[in-house]
């Protein structure tokens, strides 16, 4: 498991404020992905969570998970 947390890292992930509470954290590599958390770093935490599942069932079923997409911030 350690190495899908490794893994997991390796995606960008963006977070922004939930307007109803908390925030929510979206991961352009796996955009059917998302999750939140009461602070940023909760968020965070649970989108690498939920990406290292990701891959575990990719590895798991012998496919190729997205690669990790490049992230460019506008000014």
């Amino acid at each position: 498991m350690v190495e899908l947390e490794q893994d997991a890292r390796r995606y960008p992930v963006m977070i922004v404020p939930d307007p109803d509470e908390g925030y929510i954290a979206q991961i352009p590599g796996f955009p059917t992905i998302y999750t939140n958390g009461h602070t940023p770093e909760e968020a965070l935490a649970n989108a690498y969570d939920a990406i290292a599942l990701s891959l575990a069932w990719y590895y798991e079923n012998g496919k190729q998970p997205p690669a990790p997409m490049p992230v460019s911030l506008a000014a």
